[in-house]
């Protein structure tokens, strides 16, 4: 029962490597992997283009004015005499201001 199983195997090897003969060869052009490759970047290089496409250089130039004036806004407001008067408050309700008759040392 062991030889027959041999055989059996041996047959079915011989029948594997016999089929190969039976593929045909498959013809490509010679400049396939090249068109492959190039369409394949192409449509890299247009996907990073549109994620950005609606950021033109009118809008550039719009928000960079926007984000100055607010900075130039912040900074008038930081200047403006009620900012004194707002931190002597904020350090007056939580105890952050020394008053000259508590004090030990004037």
């Amino acid at each position: 029962m062991g030889m027959e199983k041999n055989k059996s195997i041996k047959q079915k090897i011989e029948a594997t490597i016999n089929s190969v003969d039976a593929i045909d060869e498959v013809k490509i052009s010679p400049f396939f992997k090249e068109k492959t490759l190039r369409q394949m970047f192409s449509e890299k290089q247009e996907e990073s283009a549109t994620v950005w496409s609606w950021f033109t250089p009118q809008l550039q130039f719009a928000t960079l004015i926007l984000i100055v004036a607010l900075n130039v806004f912040a900074v008038m407001q930081l200047r403006d005499d009620n900012y004194d008067e707002e931190i002597s408050t904020f350090a007056e309700s939580y105890g952050l201001l020394i008053d000259s008759e508590d004090a030990l040392i004037n």
